[in-house]
Protein backbone atom coordinates (compact mmCIF):
# COMPACT_ATOMS: atom_id res chain seq x y z
CA UNK A 1 0.00 0.00 0.00
CA UNK A 2 0.84 3.57 -0.30
CA UNK A 3 3.45 4.61 2.09
CA UNK A 4 2.66 7.56 4.44
CA UNK A 5 3.36 11.32 4.10
CA UNK A 6 6.23 12.38 6.81
CA UNK A 7 4.98 15.82 8.74
CA UNK A 8 6.33 18.98 7.58
CA UNK A 9 8.51 21.00 9.52
CA UNK A 10 8.34 24.73 10.20
CA UNK A 11 11.39 26.04 11.75
CA UNK A 12 11.76 29.51 12.70
CA UNK A 13 12.03 31.73 15.87
CA UNK A 14 9.56 33.62 15.47
CA UNK A 15 5.93 32.54 16.56
CA UNK A 16 4.04 34.67 14.51
CA UNK A 17 5.80 33.14 11.58
CA UNK A 18 4.78 29.85 12.26
CA UNK A 19 1.31 30.23 13.14
CA UNK A 20 1.12 31.85 9.30
CA UNK A 21 3.25 29.25 7.92
CA UNK A 22 1.46 26.71 9.46
CA UNK A 23 -2.42 28.41 8.76
CA UNK A 24 -0.98 28.07 5.00
CA UNK A 25 -0.30 24.13 5.17
CA UNK A 26 -3.05 23.11 6.67
CA UNK A 27 -5.73 24.75 4.33
CA UNK A 28 -4.25 23.21 1.69
CA UNK A 29 -5.02 19.67 3.29
CA UNK A 30 -0.96 19.05 5.00
CA UNK A 31 -1.57 17.44 8.22
CA UNK A 32 1.07 16.63 11.15
CA UNK A 33 2.84 19.95 11.00
CA UNK A 34 5.90 20.20 13.23
CA UNK A 35 7.02 23.90 14.59
CA UNK A 36 10.49 24.19 16.15
CA UNK A 37 11.22 27.69 17.66
CA UNK A 38 14.75 26.03 18.49
CA UNK A 39 16.95 25.06 16.01
CA UNK A 40 19.17 22.87 18.06
CA UNK A 41 16.63 20.65 17.82
CA UNK A 42 16.08 19.61 14.42
CA UNK A 43 18.43 17.59 14.07
CA UNK A 44 17.69 15.13 17.00
CA UNK A 45 13.76 15.22 16.27
CA UNK A 46 14.11 14.55 12.75
CA UNK A 47 15.95 11.33 13.73
CA UNK A 48 12.88 10.31 15.50
CA UNK A 49 10.65 11.63 12.73
CA UNK A 50 11.21 12.40 9.07
CA UNK A 51 10.09 14.56 7.13
CA UNK A 52 8.55 15.60 4.32
CA UNK A 53 9.67 19.07 3.34
CA UNK A 54 10.80 21.95 6.00
CA UNK A 55 10.67 25.47 5.77
CA UNK A 56 13.75 26.90 7.31
CA UNK A 57 14.31 30.42 8.77
CA UNK A 58 18.19 31.91 8.36
CA UNK A 59 18.17 34.29 10.83
CA UNK A 60 17.92 32.44 14.51
CA UNK A 61 19.95 32.25 17.69
CA UNK A 62 22.39 29.59 19.09
CA UNK A 63 21.94 27.70 15.43
CA UNK A 64 21.89 29.72 12.40
CA UNK A 65 19.28 28.53 9.19
CA UNK A 66 23.12 28.95 7.38
CA UNK A 67 24.76 26.74 9.52
CA UNK A 68 21.97 23.74 9.85
CA UNK A 69 21.41 23.75 5.88
CA UNK A 70 24.25 21.90 5.42
CA UNK A 71 23.97 19.76 8.20
CA UNK A 72 20.61 18.82 7.28
CA UNK A 73 21.66 18.19 3.58
CA UNK A 74 24.73 16.24 4.35
CA UNK A 75 21.74 13.49 6.98
CA UNK A 76 19.20 14.16 5.39
CA UNK A 77 19.29 15.07 1.85
CA UNK A 78 15.73 13.75 0.39
CA UNK A 79 14.26 16.21 2.12
CA UNK A 80 13.79 19.48 0.34
CA UNK A 81 14.42 22.59 2.45
CA UNK A 82 13.23 26.04 1.17
CA UNK A 83 14.54 29.05 2.91
CA UNK A 84 12.34 31.90 3.80
CA UNK A 85 14.33 35.03 5.37
CA UNK A 86 13.55 38.53 5.75
CA UNK A 87 17.36 39.17 4.06
CA UNK A 88 16.74 40.18 0.41
CA UNK A 89 20.28 39.39 -0.92
CA UNK A 90 21.45 37.81 -4.30
CA UNK A 91 24.43 36.64 -2.53
CA UNK A 92 22.74 34.74 0.23
CA UNK A 93 20.23 33.55 -1.60
CA UNK A 94 23.34 31.70 -4.21
CA UNK A 95 24.97 30.59 -1.05
CA UNK A 96 21.62 28.87 0.12
CA UNK A 97 20.78 27.16 -3.54
CA UNK A 98 24.75 26.27 -3.23
CA UNK A 99 23.89 24.85 -0.17
CA UNK A 100 21.55 22.34 -1.39
CA UNK A 101 18.15 24.88 -0.52
CA UNK A 102 14.69 23.48 -2.39
CA UNK A 103 13.76 27.34 -2.67
CA UNK A 104 14.42 31.03 -1.05
CA UNK A 105 11.63 33.29 -0.37
CA UNK A 106 11.71 36.33 1.03
CA UNK A 107 9.76 37.87 3.95
CA UNK A 108 6.78 38.78 4.05
CA UNK A 109 6.03 35.59 2.12
CA UNK A 110 2.79 35.98 0.54
CA UNK A 111 0.59 32.88 1.46
CA UNK A 112 0.01 31.76 -2.83
CA UNK A 113 3.90 31.70 -3.01
CA UNK A 114 4.26 29.89 0.07
CA UNK A 115 1.87 27.27 -1.04
CA UNK A 116 3.33 27.14 -4.68
CA UNK A 117 6.53 26.52 -2.93
CA UNK A 118 5.78 23.83 -0.75
CA UNK A 119 3.61 21.93 -3.93
CA UNK A 120 6.49 21.77 -5.80
CA UNK A 121 8.65 20.51 -3.19
CA UNK A 122 5.86 18.12 -2.14
CA UNK A 123 5.78 16.91 -5.78
CA UNK A 124 9.30 16.45 -6.03
CA UNK A 125 9.77 13.83 -3.16
CA UNK A 126 6.52 12.12 -4.45
CA UNK A 127 8.51 11.74 -7.93
CA UNK A 128 11.85 10.67 -5.75
CA UNK A 129 9.80 7.80 -4.08
CA UNK A 130 8.07 6.84 -7.25
CA UNK A 131 11.58 6.32 -8.89
CA UNK A 132 12.66 3.86 -6.02
CA UNK A 133 9.00 1.93 -6.31
CA UNK A 134 9.58 1.54 -9.48
CA UNK A 135 13.10 0.79 -9.52
CA UNK A 136 11.95 -2.33 -6.47
CA UNK A 137 9.51 -3.29 -8.98
CA UNK A 138 11.54 -3.81 -12.03
CA UNK A 139 13.68 -5.93 -9.63
CA UNK A 140 10.89 -8.03 -9.21
CA UNK A 141 8.15 -9.85 -10.83
CA UNK A 142 5.75 -10.46 -8.42
CA UNK A 143 2.79 -8.43 -7.04
CA UNK A 144 3.24 -6.68 -3.36
CA UNK A 145 -0.62 -6.46 -2.87
CA UNK A 146 -2.07 -8.96 -5.02
CA UNK A 147 -5.35 -8.83 -2.90
CA UNK A 148 -5.66 -5.36 -4.43
CA UNK A 149 -6.16 -6.91 -8.37
CA UNK A 150 -8.64 -10.22 -7.01
CA UNK A 151 -11.34 -9.06 -8.84
CA UNK A 152 -9.50 -9.21 -12.04
CA UNK A 153 -9.71 -12.48 -13.32
CA UNK A 154 -6.21 -13.21 -15.40
CA UNK A 155 -3.22 -14.93 -15.76
CA UNK A 156 -1.95 -12.36 -18.50
CA UNK A 157 2.09 -11.29 -17.72
CA UNK A 158 0.89 -8.16 -20.37
CA UNK A 159 -1.93 -7.35 -17.60
CA UNK A 160 0.50 -8.01 -14.75
CA UNK A 161 2.68 -5.65 -15.76
CA UNK A 162 0.35 -3.05 -16.05
CA UNK A 163 -0.55 -4.24 -12.09
CA UNK A 164 3.15 -3.65 -10.90
CA UNK A 165 3.18 -0.40 -12.74
CA UNK A 166 0.13 0.30 -10.54
CA UNK A 167 1.52 -0.76 -7.03
CA UNK A 168 4.33 1.62 -8.07
CA UNK A 169 2.58 4.87 -8.83
CA UNK A 170 -0.86 4.41 -6.82
CA UNK A 171 0.10 6.81 -3.77
CA UNK A 172 1.37 9.57 -5.89
CA UNK A 173 -1.35 12.65 -5.05
CA UNK A 174 -1.38 13.17 -9.14
CA UNK A 175 -3.93 11.86 -11.62
CA UNK A 176 -3.98 8.89 -13.05
CA UNK A 177 -5.36 8.15 -16.91
CA UNK A 178 -6.52 4.82 -17.86
CA UNK A 179 -7.13 3.80 -21.50
CA UNK A 180 -8.78 0.56 -22.66
CA UNK A 181 -11.33 0.05 -24.84
CA UNK A 182 -15.13 -0.31 -23.57
CA UNK A 183 -15.02 -3.42 -21.15
CA UNK A 184 -11.42 -4.03 -20.47
CA UNK A 185 -12.51 -3.12 -16.71
CA UNK A 186 -11.61 0.20 -16.48
CA UNK A 187 -13.05 0.62 -13.12
CA UNK A 188 -11.75 -2.35 -11.66
CA UNK A 189 -8.13 -1.35 -12.28
CA UNK A 190 -9.67 2.19 -10.96
CA UNK A 191 -10.72 0.59 -7.30
CA UNK A 192 -7.79 -1.11 -7.15
CA UNK A 193 -5.46 1.86 -7.42
CA UNK A 194 -7.89 3.12 -4.34
CA UNK A 195 -7.26 0.14 -2.29
CA UNK A 196 -3.39 0.28 -2.94
CA UNK A 197 -3.38 4.28 -2.22
CA UNK A 198 -4.00 3.77 1.35
CA UNK A 199 -7.01 6.67 1.36
CA UNK A 200 -9.23 6.89 3.90
CA UNK A 201 -11.56 8.63 1.89
CA UNK A 202 -14.57 7.02 -0.28
CA UNK A 203 -13.96 6.10 -4.17
CA UNK A 204 -16.45 8.03 -5.70
CA UNK A 205 -17.57 7.35 -9.58
CA UNK A 206 -19.14 9.64 -11.88
CA UNK A 207 -19.66 8.82 -15.90
CA UNK A 208 -19.04 12.29 -17.57
CA UNK A 209 -20.82 10.84 -20.74
CA UNK A 210 -23.75 12.52 -22.17
CA UNK A 211 -23.50 15.50 -19.19
CA UNK A 212 -23.21 19.21 -19.92
CA UNK A 213 -20.98 21.84 -18.17
CA UNK A 214 -23.77 23.22 -15.67
CA UNK A 215 -25.15 19.83 -15.30
CA UNK A 216 -21.48 18.12 -14.27
CA UNK A 217 -20.19 21.42 -13.01
CA UNK A 218 -23.61 20.80 -9.87
CA UNK A 219 -22.68 17.21 -9.57
CA UNK A 220 -18.50 17.77 -8.96
CA UNK A 221 -18.51 20.89 -7.36
CA UNK A 222 -22.37 20.85 -5.71
CA UNK A 223 -24.04 24.88 -5.82
CA UNK A 224 -25.16 27.34 -3.03
CA UNK A 225 -29.05 28.07 -1.73
CA UNK A 226 -30.75 29.69 -4.81
CA UNK A 227 -27.89 29.19 -7.33
CA UNK A 228 -30.27 28.39 -9.87
CA UNK A 229 -33.89 28.21 -9.90
CA UNK A 230 -34.89 25.09 -7.78
CA UNK A 231 -31.47 25.02 -6.06
CA UNK A 232 -33.91 25.60 -2.43
CA UNK A 233 -30.88 24.06 -0.47
CA UNK A 234 -26.95 23.39 -0.20
CA UNK A 235 -25.85 20.96 -2.04
CA UNK A 236 -22.82 19.15 -1.67
CA UNK A 237 -20.51 18.21 -4.60
CA UNK A 238 -19.20 14.80 -5.58
CA UNK A 239 -15.53 16.26 -5.10
CA UNK A 240 -16.48 16.89 -1.19
CA UNK A 241 -17.43 13.55 -0.96
CA UNK A 242 -14.49 11.97 -2.50
CA UNK A 243 -12.33 13.90 0.52
CA UNK A 244 -9.44 12.20 1.53
CA UNK A 245 -10.45 9.43 -0.74
CA UNK A 246 -10.42 8.94 -4.93
CA UNK A 247 -12.85 10.45 -7.41
CA UNK A 248 -13.04 8.61 -10.17
CA UNK A 249 -13.83 10.01 -13.56
CA UNK A 250 -15.30 7.87 -16.75
CA UNK A 251 -15.65 8.65 -20.30
CA UNK A 252 -13.24 11.90 -19.78
CA UNK A 253 -13.13 12.05 -23.71
CA UNK A 254 -16.90 13.35 -23.80
CA UNK A 255 -16.15 16.72 -21.27
CA UNK A 256 -17.39 19.85 -23.05
CA UNK A 257 -15.03 23.15 -22.94
CA UNK A 258 -16.40 24.56 -20.16
CA UNK A 259 -16.14 21.07 -17.67
CA UNK A 260 -12.58 20.73 -18.67
CA UNK A 261 -11.34 23.91 -17.81
CA UNK A 262 -12.65 23.49 -14.57
CA UNK A 263 -11.59 19.92 -14.20
CA UNK A 264 -7.91 21.31 -15.24
CA UNK A 265 -8.19 23.89 -12.53
CA UNK A 266 -8.75 21.53 -10.16
CA UNK A 267 -6.01 19.57 -11.02
CA UNK A 268 -3.63 21.96 -11.01
CA UNK A 269 -4.40 24.37 -8.23
CA UNK A 270 -6.65 21.82 -5.87
CA UNK A 271 -9.22 24.74 -6.28
CA UNK A 272 -13.00 24.62 -7.17
CA UNK A 273 -16.02 27.18 -7.00
CA UNK A 274 -19.78 25.42 -6.06
CA UNK A 275 -22.42 26.93 -8.41
CA UNK A 276 -23.24 30.09 -6.95
CA UNK A 277 -20.28 30.82 -4.92
CA UNK A 278 -17.75 32.66 -4.87
CA UNK A 279 -15.86 31.14 -1.94
CA UNK A 280 -13.35 28.79 -3.33
CA UNK A 281 -12.70 25.40 -1.88
CA UNK A 282 -10.22 23.49 -1.81
CA UNK A 283 -9.96 19.22 -2.61
CA UNK A 284 -8.48 16.42 -1.14
CA UNK A 285 -8.90 14.32 -3.64
CA UNK A 286 -7.13 12.04 -5.66
CA UNK A 287 -8.59 11.73 -9.57
CA UNK A 288 -8.34 8.84 -11.50
CA UNK A 289 -9.62 9.28 -15.40
CA UNK A 290 -11.03 6.65 -17.43
CA UNK A 291 -11.86 6.51 -21.70
CA UNK A 292 -12.22 4.22 -24.50
CA UNK A 293 -11.26 7.37 -26.83
CA UNK A 294 -8.07 8.51 -28.23
CA UNK A 295 -7.01 11.49 -26.67
CA UNK A 296 -4.40 12.38 -28.50
CA UNK A 297 -6.33 12.42 -31.44
CA UNK A 298 -9.15 14.47 -29.59
CA UNK A 299 -5.81 17.08 -28.60
CA UNK A 300 -4.32 17.45 -31.61
CA UNK A 301 -7.88 17.97 -33.50
CA UNK A 302 -8.57 20.90 -30.54
CA UNK A 303 -11.41 19.05 -29.42
CA UNK A 304 -10.05 18.29 -25.74
CA UNK A 305 -7.40 20.67 -24.25
CA UNK A 306 -3.43 20.11 -24.31
CA UNK A 307 -3.06 21.10 -20.53
CA UNK A 308 -5.58 19.28 -19.66
CA UNK A 309 -4.62 16.04 -21.61
CA UNK A 310 -1.03 16.42 -20.22
CA UNK A 311 -2.08 17.18 -16.54
CA UNK A 312 -3.99 13.63 -16.68
CA UNK A 313 -1.57 11.72 -17.89
CA UNK A 314 1.18 12.20 -15.37
CA UNK A 315 0.48 8.05 -14.56
CA UNK A 316 -1.24 6.61 -17.82
CA UNK A 317 -2.05 2.97 -18.16
CA UNK A 318 -3.33 1.33 -21.76
CA UNK A 319 -5.20 -1.80 -20.45
CA UNK A 320 -5.24 -4.46 -23.29
CA UNK A 321 -8.01 -6.11 -24.86
CA UNK A 322 -9.68 -9.78 -24.55
CA UNK A 323 -8.42 -10.40 -28.05
CA UNK A 324 -4.37 -9.82 -27.15
CA UNK A 325 -4.76 -11.86 -23.74
CA UNK A 326 -6.48 -15.11 -25.50
CA UNK A 327 -4.83 -17.25 -22.55
CA UNK A 328 -7.76 -15.24 -20.27
CA UNK A 329 -10.21 -17.25 -21.86
CA UNK A 330 -10.34 -20.15 -19.99
CA UNK A 331 -9.77 -18.30 -16.66
CA UNK A 332 -13.06 -16.23 -17.33
CA UNK A 333 -15.14 -18.31 -18.46
CA UNK A 334 -14.95 -20.93 -15.85
CA UNK A 335 -15.32 -17.73 -13.48
CA UNK A 336 -18.44 -16.52 -15.76
CA UNK A 337 -19.71 -20.07 -15.42
CA UNK A 338 -19.66 -20.29 -11.62
CA UNK A 339 -21.18 -16.75 -11.06
CA UNK A 340 -23.97 -17.87 -13.72
CA UNK A 341 -24.49 -20.79 -12.25
CA UNK A 342 -25.32 -18.92 -8.51
CA UNK A 343 -27.30 -16.13 -10.00
CA UNK A 344 -29.50 -18.50 -12.06
CA UNK A 345 -29.17 -20.65 -9.38
CA UNK A 346 -28.53 -23.84 -11.26
CA UNK A 347 -25.49 -26.64 -10.95
CA UNK A 348 -22.10 -25.60 -12.16
CA UNK A 349 -22.01 -27.18 -15.48
CA UNK A 350 -19.14 -29.05 -17.47
CA UNK A 351 -17.65 -26.21 -20.07
CA UNK A 352 -17.27 -28.49 -23.62
CA UNK A 353 -13.51 -28.51 -24.62
CA UNK A 354 -13.99 -27.42 -27.88
CA UNK A 355 -15.72 -24.02 -26.46
CA UNK A 356 -12.41 -22.23 -26.05
CA UNK A 357 -11.36 -22.87 -29.73
CA UNK A 358 -14.62 -21.77 -30.97
CA UNK A 359 -14.00 -18.59 -28.94
CA UNK A 360 -10.59 -17.65 -30.03
CA UNK A 361 -11.95 -17.29 -33.73
CA UNK A 362 -14.14 -14.18 -32.76
CA UNK A 363 -12.12 -10.66 -31.73
CA UNK A 364 -15.00 -9.64 -28.70
CA UNK A 365 -15.43 -5.67 -30.02
CA UNK A 366 -16.90 -5.69 -26.55
CA UNK A 367 -14.20 -7.68 -24.34
CA UNK A 368 -14.31 -8.78 -21.31
CA UNK A 369 -17.97 -7.81 -20.88
CA UNK A 370 -19.26 -8.85 -23.57
CA UNK A 371 -18.00 -12.28 -23.01
CA UNK A 372 -19.94 -12.49 -19.30
CA UNK A 373 -22.84 -11.60 -21.84
CA UNK A 374 -22.48 -14.54 -24.09
CA UNK A 375 -21.69 -17.05 -21.08
CA UNK A 376 -24.71 -15.81 -19.48
CA UNK A 377 -26.86 -16.55 -22.27
CA UNK A 378 -25.55 -19.79 -22.85
CA UNK A 379 -26.34 -20.62 -19.33
CA UNK A 380 -29.43 -19.53 -19.43
CA UNK A 381 -30.67 -22.09 -21.62
CA UNK A 382 -28.78 -24.78 -19.99
CA UNK A 383 -30.95 -27.92 -19.66
CA UNK A 384 -27.94 -30.84 -19.51
CA UNK A 385 -24.86 -30.88 -17.23
CA UNK A 386 -22.96 -29.03 -20.27
CA UNK A 387 -22.94 -25.66 -21.47
CA UNK A 388 -24.69 -25.57 -24.44
CA UNK A 389 -21.88 -25.00 -27.39
CA UNK A 390 -25.24 -24.09 -29.93
CA UNK A 391 -25.59 -21.70 -27.82
CA UNK A 392 -22.56 -19.62 -28.24
CA UNK A 393 -22.31 -20.69 -32.21
CA UNK A 394 -25.82 -19.30 -32.44
CA UNK A 395 -24.58 -15.78 -30.86
CA UNK A 396 -21.48 -15.48 -32.56
CA UNK A 397 -22.94 -16.18 -35.84
CA UNK A 398 -25.31 -13.47 -34.94
CA UNK A 399 -22.08 -11.05 -33.93
CA UNK A 400 -20.76 -12.20 -37.13
CA UNK A 401 -17.22 -14.49 -36.08
CA UNK A 402 -13.75 -13.56 -37.10
CA UNK A 403 -10.54 -13.94 -36.01
CA UNK A 404 -8.23 -11.67 -33.56
CA UNK A 405 -6.21 -9.73 -36.07
CA UNK A 406 -2.83 -10.56 -35.17
CA UNK A 407 0.43 -10.28 -36.68
CA UNK A 408 1.43 -13.55 -38.83
CA UNK A 409 3.15 -16.86 -37.31
CA UNK A 410 4.51 -17.74 -40.77
CA UNK A 411 7.89 -15.68 -40.60
CA UNK A 412 9.03 -17.09 -44.48
CA UNK A 413 5.69 -15.89 -45.63
CA UNK A 414 6.22 -12.45 -44.20
CA UNK A 415 9.57 -12.67 -45.28
CA UNK A 416 8.53 -12.96 -48.94
CA UNK A 417 6.16 -9.73 -48.73
CA UNK A 418 9.38 -7.61 -47.55
CA UNK A 419 10.79 -5.41 -50.51
CA UNK A 420 13.12 -7.37 -52.75
CA UNK A 421 12.11 -10.31 -52.09
CA UNK A 422 10.41 -13.02 -54.49
CA UNK A 423 6.27 -12.37 -54.51
CA UNK A 424 4.84 -15.34 -52.70
CA UNK A 425 2.57 -17.64 -55.24
CA UNK A 426 -1.58 -17.67 -54.61
CA UNK A 427 -0.75 -21.47 -54.01
CA UNK A 428 1.62 -20.50 -50.93
CA UNK A 429 -0.55 -18.05 -49.78
CA UNK A 430 -3.61 -20.14 -49.41
CA UNK A 431 -1.51 -23.21 -48.09
CA UNK A 432 0.08 -20.22 -44.92
CA UNK A 433 -3.85 -19.38 -45.07
CA UNK A 434 -5.08 -22.93 -43.83
CA UNK A 435 -2.48 -23.45 -41.71
CA UNK A 436 -2.95 -20.56 -39.55
CA UNK A 437 -6.98 -21.10 -39.55
CA UNK A 438 -6.16 -24.64 -38.14
CA UNK A 439 -3.60 -23.32 -36.15
CA UNK A 440 -6.17 -21.28 -34.23
CA UNK A 441 -8.86 -23.71 -34.42
CA UNK A 442 -6.76 -25.71 -32.09
CA UNK A 443 -6.81 -28.73 -35.59
CA UNK A 444 -11.10 -28.20 -35.46
CA UNK A 445 -11.47 -28.44 -39.17
CA UNK A 446 -15.19 -27.21 -39.21
CA UNK A 447 -14.02 -23.78 -36.87
CA UNK A 448 -11.23 -23.34 -39.54
CA UNK A 449 -13.18 -23.75 -42.52
CA UNK A 450 -15.75 -21.08 -40.96
CA UNK A 451 -12.88 -18.96 -40.73
CA UNK A 452 -11.61 -18.85 -44.36
CA UNK A 453 -15.66 -18.88 -45.13
CA UNK A 454 -15.53 -22.33 -47.32
CA UNK A 455 -17.25 -25.37 -46.24
CA UNK A 456 -15.38 -28.19 -44.21
CA UNK A 457 -15.17 -30.64 -47.45
CA UNK A 458 -13.55 -27.78 -49.73
CA UNK A 459 -11.03 -27.64 -46.85
CA UNK A 460 -10.60 -30.97 -46.61
CA UNK A 461 -10.33 -31.55 -50.01
CA UNK A 462 -7.47 -28.46 -50.62
CA UNK A 463 -5.33 -29.95 -47.77
CA UNK A 464 -5.90 -33.49 -49.21
CA UNK A 465 -4.64 -31.99 -52.53
CA UNK A 466 -1.79 -29.82 -50.77
CA UNK A 467 -0.47 -33.34 -49.03
CA UNK A 468 -0.11 -35.04 -52.66
CA UNK A 469 1.60 -32.44 -54.04
CA UNK A 470 3.60 -32.13 -51.21
CA UNK A 471 4.57 -35.43 -51.54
Amino acid sequence: MAEPIAPGYLVDDDPVSLGLYAGVLERHGLAGIIACQDSREVLPRLRQAPASVMILDLGMPHLSGAELLPLLRGEFPQIPVIVATATDDLDTAVACMRSGAFDYLTKPVEPSRMWSAVRNALEMGELQREVQRLGRQVTSRELQHPEAFARIVTCSERLKSVFRYLEAVAGSPRPILITGESGTGKELVARAIHELSGRRGSFVAVNAAGLDDTVLSDSLFGHEKGAYTGAEQVRKGLVEQASGGTLFLDEIADLEPGSQTKLLRLLQEGEYYPLGSDRVQLSRARVVAATNADLEDRQSKGSFRKDLFYRLMTHWVALPPLRERPEDLPLLVEHFVREAAVCFGKTTPEIPPDLFALLQTYSFPGNVRELQSLVFDALGRLEGRSLPLDAFRVDLSARGVQAPPQETHNPEVARRFSFGEPFPTLREVEAFLFQEALKRAQGNQSLAARMLGINQSTLSRRLKAGDGESG
